[in-house]
């Protein structure tokens, strides 16, 4: 409901955005990251050590007549919810076209992959080495569940996934950030009063 009330205002007409899922998720992930340092680090296998970063460079994998690239949103826990609109078009247009440069597709400390536009309803997700982890995002459905009250209503249902390597990140964390992301995206309103 967020989303298509922001989506529909003045403010992201103004400025020419159509905001899809993405950036929400974008913020929620990075809060989770935050919460939960480990799934923001990169194993350096040389070294035999974990490098935790302490920026922000999320990857969102998307599909290019070259195959699969993932272009980086650079500081993402920076951008406002349009800011991350406006990017993750920028960067995902310049690797479906083939004009990408270098640095807007190395160097994400966590990626993004989502099938929600091919449907699906749960995939396991590559890891984007050096990274230690990587969310997948699957098609948005209405479902029928139940609300509080025992009713049976329709709800949007999305379901996510997190691929994580265990060398580096225990599943119990893993299954910590995830819920994270959950609990944030499952009331967007959380994310802007609780500053993320």
């Amino acid at each position: 409901r967020l989303r298509s009330r922001v989506s529909g205002s003045s403010a992201a007409e103004a400025q020419g955005i159509k905001l899809s899922y993405l950036p929400f998720i974008v913020k929620a992930v990075v809060a989770g990251l935050k919460k939960y340092p480990m799934m923001n680090a990169t194993l350096d296998d040389a070294a035999g050590e974990i490098v935790f970063k302490r920026y922000y460079h999320v990857g969102v994998a998307t599909a290019t007549e070259q195959g699969l690239m993932v272009p980086v949103v650079r500081h993402a826990d920076r951008l406002s919810i349009f800011d991350l609109s406006r990017e993750i078009d920028r960067v995902s247009a310049a690797a479906r076209t083939g004009k990408a440069r270098r640095e807007e597709v190395t160097g994400s400390t966590f990626t993004i992959s989502s099938l929600g536009v091919l449907g699906g309803v749960l995939a396991t997700p590559i890891i984007n080495y050096p990274e230690v982890a990587i969310l997948g995002v699957h098609k948005i459905k209405r479902t029928p569940v139940f609300d509080d009250a025992g009713h049976v209503v329709g709800r949007e249902i999305m379901n996510l996934s997190v691929s994580i390597d265990h060398r580096v990140v225990d599943g119990y964390e893993g299954a910590l950030f995830l819920q994270e992301v959950v609990r944030l995206l499952g009331d967007p309103a959380m994310m802007m009063l609780e500053g993320v």
